[in-house]
């Protein structure tokens, strides 16, 4: 969906023809005053001298068609609309002049060339009357030359805004760019991303704004602008100007995009930093430029890990968008079952890497008529190692998949060994892929041989329009490009949302009515769009922060789990195969729900007892005192939690437990002061409690406790002692690693544990004193939530 908020052509048309015929019916009765005789009285005051209705609506239409001008789809650059419309101002402006002025003239004052000079000083912004042998002519003044004079100041004006406009753009696009409401940025730009500001312009909602945030004042800063896009410039190497910007309190999406991938690390900590301060949000959508394959995967998977919720972050590189592109090219023919990739490079990586997403992506929902994928044959002679590298990432990646075919063959691709391959498995069903480290003459000469067989030849030359060119045969060159091509999803999130409702929609009867929200996602609205990607970003922080799982599996993947013991199995028990206990799964729940809840209710949603999406009426928006009491809708919350977190599983997103749940034991001594007072932690920092905070006491130890935690994880046990109740997650601590507290940052020590309690806030705790206080938390076996159909 485009950023750009534009009018439709139809509206722009007709209010467009309805100027120019005004004008022309004010140009013909300049020029014959008679035809307001011929009117009917209801319309003949329009357009005779001196009628400021006739000024007024004409004005006012011309207005509306200069604003939807500049508001339409073509008008990215301010400056250069505004040349258009001071054209077609002036052209009016002379049309209107001329047709006033001429009949002004006498013997001693030539009929064509006294207009004529006349309409010049009326362009040239004169107002004053025009003087014929002492008498003023036209008397008396038409209404179009009235309108004239109003046009040319406007045309004039309009140039001088223009100019303004153009010299103090820069500032114009900050200013744009502060009050916007919802933010997707862009840092850094360059000839490799360059593409990626329109590709990520097409898939913007109405709502947002694109903002390119880049240190280059060059002509990528005109191209950007060309493409729908604010620029802000700013100066990388003092990074105060970037964390400074006030659009950081809008932020909606992020791309980094830097060439160096330290360089979009160190913008990252920055950003991160600036929002912590500004705003609470969560699973913000995170895109960060990586090249290397490798590089990318062990970044995405420790991103993806790790206690850090403020990002829903994904990877992006050259390698990897061109490996997609070439799969959908391949793909798209409906013919190839085998391709040939010839070299090895990243791009080998990438290309084994992309197939076996779709592979996975492909055994979790399948569209009807979709092509069978494709086998790979790598040809170089470290083949087989490669083939092992990308056999050792699945296996740490856990991917329950098979994954497609691919196999190597450790042999140079020269032209007589390609012959040999390509004629026992078929040209016409084959397409060979030659990587950027092979000379092109090599795909050249396989093409000339080969006519019908697809030959992809890296060219760095290759402009992304030229790919589908073909040369000899079917030779086509290609190079590295972040361009991912219209309507590509660019994160992993959006891509799991799309499938997870595509597969849920395939269940549906395809005769039966249906709702808004069970459209194909390319008729989905973009209300339910978003409920979708909510849906599944909210599963990573809870998944997290309520279950105490960890994405990041990489190196330990979870154990496997077959789709029919799932499928067997009701909700609850596939929770609790996927590792999450009673307790946690109810949590989740209810986190899900609430925030279901406020997602619907934040976009004008209201309870009603009997579904209206029309009217924007749902009977499940309900508090969760309410779904806890009605076993259907208790039934419902937990089935549709599992499916998601199942589906997410089968998409190769697993976790694994990270946090223990244990309960708090024994008793202290507490106090609640009225002042602030500060104390040290066994680290040596010292820690500051504020006024009504309580201070407990244990075996000569003294720290402090929130009030209202205080209330809820402790209870009255006599005597001036108090009891520990509730429920926390602990993990083994990393020596040395900071833990940010409620009365500041600490440092754990070796042997420490890191506890979290209820509302997410973390302490440590020495090993000695955590083995008193607290006791591993065994469920019942018999507690469980009600069962229910998969219906």
């Amino acid at each position: 969906m485009r950023g750009q908020r534009t009018t439709s052509p139809v509206v722009r048309w007709v209010v467009s023809v309805t100027a120019l015929l005004l004008v022309g019916y004010l140009a013909a009765l300049a020029l014959r005053p008679s035809i307001v005789d011929a009117l009917p009285a209801w319309l003949a005051w329009f357009g005779r001298p001196g009628s400021m209705s006739t000024l007024g609506i004409v004005v006012t239409v011309l207005i509306v068609a200069c604003v939807l001008t500049f508001r339409s789809n073509a008008s990215h650059r301010v400056v250069g609309v505004s040349f258009t419309v001071i054209a077609l101002l002036i052209t009016m402006s002379a049309v209107l002049g001329l047709a006033s002025y001429w009949g002004c003239h006498d013997a001693n004052h030539p009929p064509v060339f006294t207009p004529l000079m006349a309409t010049a000083q009326l362009v040239k912004g004169s107002t004053g009357d025009f003087s014929v042998g002492g008498r003023t002519c036209p008397n008396p003044t038409p209404a179009g030359l009235e309108l004239a004079r109003i046009v040319a100041l406007a045309a004039i004006f309009t140039g001088l805004g223009g100019v303004v406009v153009g010299v103090f753009r820069s500032q114009v696009d900050r200013l744009r760019a502060n009050l916007a409401d919802h933010v997707t940025a862009i840092v850094g730009i360059d000839d490799d991303s360059q593409s990626m500001v329109s590709a990520v312009a097409r898939t913007l909602d109405r709502r947002s704004t694109l903002v390119v945030i880049t240190n280059a004042a060059d002509d990528r800063v005109q191209r950007a602008r060309r493409q729908g896009a604010r620029v802000v410039l700013v100066d990388f190497n003092t990074p105060s100007t970037l964390v400074s910007l006030r659009l950081w309190r809008h932020l909606s999406r992020l791309y980094l995009m830097a060439r160096d991938p330290a360089i979009n690390l160190l913008w990252l900590d920055l950003i991160t930093s600036r929002l912590s301060e500004l705003d609470p949000k969560q699973r913000l959508p995170l895109i960060v430029r990586i090249d290397d394959p490798w590089l990318a995967e062990a970044w995405r998977a420790q991103q993806f890990g790790g206690s850090d919720t403020r990002w829903a972050a994904d990877v992006v590189g050259k390698y990897e968008v061109t490996a997609g592109r070439l799969l959908d090219g391949i793909i798209a023919t409906g013919g190839i079952q085998r391709v040939f990739v010839c070299g090895t490079s990243q791009l080998t990586l990438a290309l084994c890497a992309d197939l076996t997403r779709r592979a996975l992506e492909r055994d979790f929902h399948t569209a009807p008529g979709a092509v069978p994928l494709p086998a790979l044959t790598l040809v170089e002679r470290e083949a087989e190692e490669y083939l092992r590298d990308h056999d050792f990432h699945r296996q740490q990646a856990g991917f329950v998949s098979e994954g497609p075919k691919i196999d190597a063959v450790p042999e140079a691709p020269t032209v007589p060994t390609m012959l040999r391959l390509v004629g026992d498995a078929e040209p016409a069903t084959s397409a060979v892929i030659m990587v950027d480290t092979l000379a092109a003459t090599i795909g050249t000469r396989l093409a000339a041989r080969f006519p019908d067989m697809p030959v992809y030849a890296s060219d760095l030359n290759t402009n992304i329009a030229d790919e589908a060119i073909q040369v000899v045969g079917s030779l086509q060159s290609y190079s590295l490009v972040l361009d991912t091509g219209e309507g590509q999803i660019h994160d992993a999130w959006e891509r799991a949302a799309r499938l997870i409702h595509e597969r849920y929609v395939a269940t549906l009867d395809p005769q039966a009515p249906r709702s808004p929200a069970a459209m194909p996602w390319a008729e989905l609205s973009e209300f339910y769009r978003g409920s979708n990607r909510r849906q599944v970003r909210n599963a990573l922080w809870m998944v997290e922060q309520i279950a105490g799982h960890t994405w990041n599996t990489w190196g330990t993947p979870p154990a496997q789990l077959s789709g029919r013991d799932m499928a067997d199995s009701a909700p609850v028990e596939q929770l609790a195969l996927m590792g999450f206990d009673h307790h946690s799964a109810t949590g989740m729940a209810r986190a899900e729900h609430e925030d279901w809840c406020r997602y619907y209710r934040s976009n004008g949603w209201k309870y009603g007892p009997n579904r209206d999406d029309s009217r924007k009426i749902h009977d499940k928006l309900v508090d969760w005192s309410v779904v806890e009491s009605k076993p259907d809708l208790l039934n419902a919350a937990v089935r549709s939690l599992a499916a998601t977190l199942w589906s997410l599983r089968q998409l190769g997103y697993r976790s694994r437990p990270l946090w223990q749940t244990f309960t708090r034991v024994g008793t202290v001594t507490a106090e609640q002061r009225t002042t602030r007072w500060t104390w040290k932690s066994d680290s040596g920092h010292s820690m500051r409690a504020r006024a009504g905070d309580w201070a407990v006491q244990e075996n000569g130890k003294i720290w402090s406790v929130r009030d209202d935690i205080f209330r809820d994880t402790y209870e009255p046990a006599g005597d001036g002692q108090w009891r520990r109740k509730g429920r926390v997650q602990a993990r083994p601590a990393r020596p040395g690693e900071t833990v940010n507290t409620l009365e500041g940052p600490t440092t754990a020590a070796d042997g420490d544990w890191v506890v979290r309690g209820s509302n997410g806030e973390q302490w440590p705790v020495p090993g000695d004193e955590f083995a008193r206080r607290y006791a591993e938390f065994h469920p019942p076996a018999e507690a469980h939530a009600p069962n229910g159909s998969d219906g």
